[in-house]
């Protein structure tokens, strides 16, 4: 008995030995199958109680629902598929809100701002480009954010950009001389122009050339708004691919480590700038601010670098729009310089002085910014501070809601015949209500909207009104000597669009505007040169 007692004891041993791998191997794989089984269970039980849209995968949601290319024209079409304005997609577990119409978000955003202000959390944009607590853009609603838009308003609130209205007209003066003596690169002329009124507020220096290394840094650095995009970046979808080693998945520490340099280098210029004796400018006074405030050198960093982002890509982007619509809608084109004949006459540069009696000039502007806008998605998503309720939906906690502003200004309702660009939708008030008295919502909503706005609008119209009042716009010729035909759909697939490259032709109105155009030019730049000079600070001088 005693040695059949050692066998069993000995065959129990053998078979805890071998079973011992497959329970650890069960437990191991067991676990995370069980959490992502029961996670996926939650996301469907939330989702029964959200706007309808596309039945979500376990772990990557609708990440392959998403198309890759312009995403908000699919958005539209939804629409339609699922009847509803409002669209829920899950950006991995996440679930993103995208309305297709102004009257739902303009409710949530607007009308409920006290709750919708803050910010859903970016994985890419914000983690991965150290921006989540540092820059106003990604910065959830509260004290931090606060102080960032303060301190901005300084510089870009509608009272403060009027100090700059001298530099912004000599600027604009340079422009239109550019555009007469190298007409074929307007697009990097009109970059030129308004890289260059952002760096005289910014840093108190301005930007001659077309190829300055400030103003090449700075739009690369803006080209991160594209990173909010949903569907564009698995890790959004899959957070924890943000977190493996370089030498597994390289991307996330290349996005990490070149954000970084970049905001050396922004601190660095705005250090040096904070020492110029030039004019005031916007480092000066963040320099200045940062022992008291306890800014670091990344908040420094992104509020100078974002106005970039605020005062460039609107005014380059709408101009450019302006500029193809011209081509298309001659019509429109005459109307404006009739007005301008009207009220400015032929021997002097249309101003800020004569806005009011512009109504015209005005409405082609606001049509500009409704017919193509530049940020086709409203800009960075905002997210509720809580738990909501509307039209019988649930809205989660940190939802990111999206204009999809493709579809909010070219719905026929509250546009008809959207793609016709027709500036007296602005006149007299609109052809059917809308939620504001601008009638579009180019800038953004509520308390996040666009704090570049003011200077935007302001640079807007001076150069609107002096390239309409300065030359006839037509279509570029071809190898021909035929115009060529232009597409009023060919935009860039970027959050910031703007039209893709196309040909265009400025004729002066006349031989004196010619002699204007040449010889206030060189009255402006000559104003302009105490702001001249480079920078000693360079991408290199600040690698680590």
């Amino acid at each position: 008995m005693k040695l059949l007692q050692q066998l069993l004891e000995q065959v129990q041993v053998q078979l805890l030995n071998g079973c011992l791998p497959v329970l650890v191997l069960a437990v191991t794989l067991g676990a995370p199958v069980a959490w992502i089984l029961g996670d996926y269970c939650r996301i469907l039980w939330i989702r029964r109680k959200m706007p309808p849209g596309p039945f979500p995968l376990p772990l990557v949601g609708n990440f392959y629902d998403i198309p890759k290319s312009k995403p908000w024209i699919e958005w539209e079409k939804w629409s339609d598929v699922y009847q509803s304005t409002m669209i829920t997609l899950w950006n991995g577990r996440r679930p993103i809100i995208v309305c297709n119409d102004i009257w739902s978000i303009s409710d949530l955003l607007e009308k409920r701002a006290a709750i919708y202000s803050s910010r859903p959390h970016f994985v890419v944009m914000g983690d991965m480009m150290n921006m989540s607590k540092t820059n106003q853009v990604c910065q959830v609603y509260g004290d931090a954010w606060r102080l960032h838009r303060r301190l901005t308003h300084t510089i870009v609130g509608s009272q403060a950009v009027r100090n700059y209205r001298t530099d912004q007209s000599n600027e604009s003066k340079v422009l239109m001389r550019d555009l007469l003596q190298h007409p074929e690169g307007f697009e990097q002329a009109i970059e030129r122009y308004s890289c260059s009124v952002v760096s005289i507020l910014g840093w108190g220096r301005r930007i001659d050339r077309m190829n300055d290394v400030v103003a090449q840094v700075a739009m690369g650095f803006m080209e991160g708004v594209n990173y909010v995009i949903p569907g564009l970046y698995i890790m959004e979808a899959v957070p924890w691919l943000a977190k493996l080693p370089a030498w597994i998945y390289p991307l996330p520490s290349a996005i990490y480590n070149g954000t970084n340099h970049m905001h050396r280098y922004f601190a660095a210029l705005c250090k040096e700038a904070a020492t110029s004796e030039k004019q005031d400018n916007f480092s000066k006074r963040l320099v200045a601010a940062q022992d008291e405030h306890g800014l670091s050198d990344e908040d420094i960093s992104s509020l100078t670098a974002n106005m970039i982002g605020g005062g460039v890509d609107t005014t380059t982007s709408t101009t450019l729009t302006l500029i193809l619509a011209m081509c298309v809608f001659p019509e429109v084109q005459k109307k404006a310089q009739e007005e301008l004949d009207a009220v400015v006459g032929y021997g002097r540069y249309p101003d800020w002085s004569d806005e009011d009696s512009l109504p015209y000039i005005r409405a082609v502007v606001n049509e500009a910014l409704r017919w193509r806008t530049v940020t086709i998605l409203g800009g960075i998503p905002h997210a509720p501070i809580r738990d909501d309720e509307y039209k019988g939906y649930l809205i989660p906690k940190d939802t990111a809601i999206t204009g999809n502003m493709w579809a909010i200004h070219r719905n026929p309702r509250d546009f008809p015949e959207p793609d016709v660009f027709r500036p007296e939708r602005f006149l007299g008030g609109l052809e059917m209500p809308y939620p504001n008295k601008r009638g579009h919502n180019a800038f953004g909503w509520g308390r996040r909207q666009c704090s570049g706005q003011p200077l935007a609008e302001q640079g807007l119209f001076i150069t609107v009104a002096r390239l309409l009042w300065a030359y006839n716009i037509q279509p570029g010729l071809d190898e021909k000597g035929q115009p060529v035909e232009l597409d009023i759909f060919a935009y860039t697939e970027s959050e910031n669009t703007r039209p893709e490259p196309f040909k265009a032709r400025f004729t002066p109105r006349s031989k004196e505007t010619e002699q204007i155009i040449l010889g206030d030019a060189e009255e402006a730049r000559e104003a302009l040169r105490y702001l001249d000079g480079d920078t000693k600070i360079t991408m290199a001088s600040v690698a680590r």
